[in-house]
Parts: C-alpha cells; sequence; structure tokens
C-alpha cells in the first residue's frame, strides 16, 4: 500500500500513463526480477487486481491520530476515507478526475500540472506496472547506498510525463525500502517495513512519509489489507453535489459588503457565532483554511484538536486545530466550521494600527465567485452558478495548488508561477527563482525584511521592468524577494506572491470552481509602485511612540543617520503624537522628491534633530 499525505489533505490519485518507449539496462532489469520474486512471483502480483487496507495513522508531534480506509482498483482508480481528529476528508480518482471533500465538505478537484504529473508516477508505482515492462517509463540502476543503516541498490524511475523516483531495494530481502519523488509540496520521503503476506504476496504494515520542507512526518500501520475484495466502482465518483454550508439570509444570489482597505490590507467585520461583538477579518485569499485568534478561542471554551506545522509569510509556524459554531459576514451565515486557532490579534498591530480577530480564507472565499473591487471598496459575493462575466474582463487559467490560486505570469518576459494572494500587502519572489533565471543579476537590490505569520524573513527590494498576466502588463513593478529557504518559499512549483500592491490596481474576481481569475483594470493601474521616498520602517510601541525598526543603508534615511530604535518626537515642527495614526505619518513621506522634513529624535535619552530629503531609492 503507497499513501501519501500533505498540510492533512491526504492524496492517493491515480492515473493512466500514456504511451512511450520503453528503456531500462541489464542491471535494472536484474533487480526487478529479484524484487518480483520476493514480492512472491510475477503470477502471484499480477493476480491482484483490488486491494483494501484499513490502517491507524498519526501525524507525529501534533496528537493528531485517528484512521485511514482506503480502495484500490487495478490499474488506476483509488478512493480513501481518512478521519484524523476534526479533518475527516474523503478523495479519490474515477479514470478521468483528481478529486476530494475537504475537512468543511467541500468538493475539490485537482487540476495543477505538478499534481498530474505526479499522480501519473503514483500510479505506477500503486499499479506496480513497473514490474512487468511496458510504455511510458524508463528504468536505470544508480548503484549502492546505504538507506537507515542497511545497504540497498537504488533504481530511478523515469515515467513520461510524470515526475522521478527512487526506489531503495534493501540488497538483503529485495522489498521497497524508501522511495523518493517530488510532489507539489516537494520532497517526499516514504519508508516502508513490517512486511507481511497476503494471498501469496508481501505487503508493507508500516509506512512512513516525511515532508522535510513542511516539516510533516505521518506515520501508518496497516490493520488490515484485503486483495481481490470485490468493489463497486461508484465509490471512486467524487460526490454529485458540493457542500452547501451557508446561506444569504436576505435571500437572493449575491451579496455586496463594504471593506476597510489598509496599507494594503482587506479587512471586514464579521461575527462568530456565540461571540459577543464582532471582529475585524482579514480577507486572505493565501491561508487554506478559516483562522480565528487564540484568545477569541480560549474566552469561547473551544475544544481543541491538535496542532499542525504550515507555512507562511516569515517561516513555518504551528496551527492548533478548533471547531467553531458558525460565522456571520454582512447577510452570510455560516454553519459550523473546522478552523485554526492562531495569536493573529496582534500580527498587524504594530506596523499597521489594526487588530484583527480573524482570518476568512480558502473556506470562506471558495464557496462562492468573489470579485474585489479595490477602487470603491466593495466586495460582492455571487453564488457560482449566478455570477455575471463582466465584458472586457481579461480571463486567466490559474490552478489550485494548496487551495490557492496559481497565476501565470511573466516578469520580465521570464514565465513563472505565483501564487494570488490578498492576503499579501506586497508582492514576492522567491530567491531560487530570481538566481536561476538571473532576474535580479545587475539589478540595484536594498535589504528588508517581510513579516508575517511564521514570524520575520530577510528578503530584498528590487525593481524590474514589467510583469505580464494574461496579456496584461503592468511597469516596473517592485518585488521583494525572499532569501530564506522557509515559510512560503520551501513550497516547490511556484516562484512567487502576487500581493495587494498589483491586485489593487484591478477588479480581481475570484472563481474558484472554475478555478480561473478575472482582471478588469481600474483608475489606478497606471500608479507608480513602492511610494515611499524615506527608507524608513516604522512602528507603533505600546506606549503610542512612533519608533524607527529600520533605516534602509542605500536609502535617504540611511544616508540621514537615523537608526533602528529611534524615537520619532516630531516631524516639521509637528509633534508626533499630533499625527492621528501611522497611515498620516507614512503619506508625508510619498511627498514629491527633493522634499526634505527637519525631524527631531530620542536616541539612547538623548535629543537630536536630522534632516530627511526625500528621493526614488529603488
Amino acid at each position: 500500500m503507497r499513501k501519501f499525505l500533505s498540510s492533512l489533505q491526504a492524496a492517493l490519485f491515480l492515473i493512466a500513463i500514456p504511451g512511450a518507449l520503453l528503456a531500462s539496462d541489464q542491471r535494472a532489469d536484474e533487480l526487478i526480477a529479484k524484487h518480483l520474486a520476493a514480492l512472491g512471483g510475477r503470477q502471484a502480483v499480477a493476480a491482484i487486481k483490488s486491494v483494501v487496507t484499513t490502517a491507524d495513522i498519526e501525524l507525529m508531534g501534533t496528537g493528531l491520530k485517528g484512521s485511514v480506509e482506503s480502495r484500490i482498483l487495478r490499474p488506476c482508480l483509488s478512493y480513501s476515507d481518512i478521519s484524523l481528529g476534526f479533518f475527516k476528508i474523503k478523495e479519490g480518482y474515477d479514470g478521468e478526475r483528481l478529486w476530494m471533500v475537504d475537512q468543511n465538505g467541500k468538493l475539490q478537484f485537482r487540476r495543477d500540472a505538478a499534481s498530474l504529473e505526479y499522480q501519473k508516477t503514483e500510479c505506477l508505482l500503486e499499479s506496480q506496472a513497473y514490474l512487468f515492462g511496458g510504455a511510458g517509463y524508463e528504468l536505470t540502476a544508480l548503484g549502492r547506498d546505504t538507506i537507515g543503516g542497511t545497504p540497498c541498490d537504488i533504481l530511478r524511475i523515469d515515467v513520461d510525463g510524470g515526475t522521478s523516483a527512487l526506489v531503495s531495494l534493501n540488497d538483503s530481502t529485495y522489498l521497497i525500502q524508501r522511495i523518493e519523488l517530488k510532489a507539489p509540496e516537494g520532497e517526499t520521503i516514504e519508508t516502508y517495513g513490517d512486511y507481511r503476506p497476503v494471498g501469496g504476496v508481501m505487503f508493507p504494515f508500516f509506512e512512513r512519509t516525511e515532508i522535510p520542507a513542511l516539516g510533516q512526518r505521518i506515520e501508518m500501520r496497516c490493520r488490515s489489507i484485503t486483495p481481490n475484495e470485490r468493489i463497486d466502482p461508484v465509490v471512486f465518483l467524487p460526490p454529485a453535489a458540493d457542500v452547501k454550508d451557508w446561506r444569504f439570509t436576505r435571500g437572493g444570489r449575491a451579496t455586496e459588503i463594504p471593506f476597510q482597505y489598509k496599507y494594503n490590507h482587506i479587512f471586514i467585520p464579521a461575527r462568530i457565532t456565540g461571540y459577543d461583538r464582532d471582529v475585524l477579518f482579514l480577507l486572505d485569499s493565501g491561508a487554506s483554511m478559516t483562522v480565528v485568534d487564540s484568545s477569541i478561542a480560549a474566552a469561547m471554551h473551544l475544544e481543541s484538536g491538535g496542532t499542525m506545522p504550515g507555512a507562511g509569510a516569515g517561516g513555518m509556524a504551528n496551527f492548533s486545530m478548533t471547531r467553531i459554531p458558525g460565522l456571520t459576514i454582512g447577510d452570510i451565515e455560516f454553519s459550523g466550521q473546522t478552523a485554526i486557532s492562531f495569536p493573529i490579534s496582534g500580527l498587524l498591530k504594530t506596523f499597521e494600527e489594526t487588530e484583527i480577530g480573524g482570518v476568512l480564507g480558502y473556506d470562506f472565499l471558495s464557496r462562492f465567485v468573489t470579485r474585489i473591487d479595490y477602487e470603491h471598496g466593495v466586495l460582492t459575493f455571487f453564488e457560482p452558478d449566478s455570477f455575471p462575466r463582466p465584458e472586457g474582463a481579461t480571463v486567466v487559467d490559474a490552478p489550485l495548488v494548496h487551495n490557492l490560486f496559481s497565476l501565470p505570469a511573466a516578469l520580465d518576459g521570464v514565465k513563472g508561477a505565483f501564487y494570488l494572494d490578498t492576503g499579501a500587502n506586497s508582492s514576492l519572489l522567491h530567491g531560487a527563482f530570481a538566481d536561476s533565471t538571473g532576474l535580479a543579476k545587475g539589478r540595484h537590490t536594498l535589504a528588508m525584511a517581510i513579516r508575517g505569520a511564521g514570524g520575520e524573513e530577510k528578503a530584498s527590494l528590487c525593481r524590474f521592468d514589467s510583469l505580464a498576466i494574461g496579456g496584461v502588463t503592468i511597469a516596473r513593478p517592485v518585488l521583494a524577494i525572499t532569501r530564506e529557504k522557509k515559510g512560503i518559499s520551501v513550497l516547490e512549483n511556484v516562484d512567487g506572491v502576487i500581493g495587494n500592491d498589483i491586485l489593487e490596481r484591478f477588479t480581481v474576481t475570484l472563481d474558484y470552481r472554475a478555478q480561473r481569475v478575472l482582471l478588469e483594470r481600474n483608475s489606478r493601474f497606471g500608479e507608480p509602485f513602492f511610494k515611499d521616498r524615506s527608507g524608513l520602517q516604522i512602528a507603533r510601541k505600546e506606549n503610542g511612540a512612533f519608533i524607527i525598526v529600520r533605516a534602509i543603508s542605500d536609502s535617504p534615511a540611511g544616508r540621514a543617520g537615523f537608526r533602528a530604535g529611534d524615537i520619532i518626537v516630531k516631524v516639521a515642527r509637528m509633534k508626533a503624537e499630533r499625527f492621528k495614526d501611522m497611515r498620516e505619518l507614512l503619506s508625508l513621506f510619498e511627498a514629491k522628491e527633493g522634499t526634505t522634513y527637519p525631524i527631531e529624535i530620542m536616541r539612547s535619552g538623548r535629543r537630536l534633530k536630522l534632516a530627511l530629503t526625500l528621493a526614488d531609492y529603488i
């Protein structure tokens, strides 16, 4: 039995192998012959047409435990039912469609190229077709290595149109010790053991799946493996109807909700059923689940369901599972939801003076077609069947990966895949992609830091010539190049993030059912990027004082002598406490080039006067 789990959304999806010439070398053929004999021989293995498995499963180090039942009908039909704490997931492949019903009952289909390529290889391995020869793959013997202290022979399997796999055969038993392959989430390492004979064939009763990039380790121990049990093919089909866990309380098929747009973030008021007041939620298409602040979860005595690691801006973080009794946003009313509890209230408070109570991500947005009118501050949520496609909109196919839109774009003519993230106030480029393509070579960059749920991550600002999305070209965008291999930077098959600094130039429509994004230019389309001309990064202290967190070295602030830790006392003879919020203060630093401000600061108990002359620096 083979099983792959990622981010608690398991995926064992099998796809038929297309035709191509078979190739192998003599040593590989010899190893395959020994492996086939060790399994029980050609006749016994070929006689297995279906496999039903039940197993105990645990996401190590999280407290999440449960069970899984899987059904395989060879060559390439599969179905699994997973119960893991609050997560009850169903998934399958029906010969044409990769599908999954997630922890909140949402039906989704995987259409992205990386998933399809991965599953072609999974099909070959799960069906064991590589044992019998045929078309569509190439076998190569790579020599010997020691795996977990055990000498092994290593085979590489290259699948036509799929991803490559390294298969380690124990050189004593010639059974599989380990398989390494690249999944949509990154490198996956699967280790097998406790082989037992069932129906004349050796099956592993233990499997460990490790995804180093996400810090996940999943272990499964089989309770039973039953070959050749009759399986009704209907089980492999996706549900006929999608979940309907919400309603418009005033009727109709669409609703408009105004939003606050501050510091390039979208905020809307919402109320958790049973909580005594409305709180602001961040609208974040980059969040795969709904998030509620941990202080609210504690005040409501919400049940805890274990923790799980996840990737976010700034690094990895551990997220606690919970259940909320319901949620109301405008006239949209949701029933109970599996969600994440995380101390998110203060995440934006220091730098954006906004306290939030939660995040609305995929679990909310995927129920609708969502139209974001940045220019007028209005969200429109449509029932998917009632959405009227606007005339003149640019339609971009954007397959979902990790429940996020993967948007094809070209930066200075170099094609890449970018997550669309309404929770990101600025856009990012992964350093590995920038380096491999030479995109930033010879360009002026400035060191900075980005912050998110995972903490702080080093980055560098860089201005490029153009960004093209769906035939629409944006001039001279500024992106932050991430320089640390952590957080969202560890994820494979994505080259960067498109945030609100780009999205705000459009009216953006998110169509999850069709896995597409619609773009309509608005009046902000031609506005310049990165209006700041100071180089100061400022935060608000608990006592209300404005503190300089960073003065970018090669910027007007750096050249004027500002330092991290300086407290702003006056700007242009106006006392700092007179500014009603940080946005009012920061707007001064967007004035025309050459503007000079006298600024008084406190540094180590001394009052100093500095002169800041504004200039473009990126």
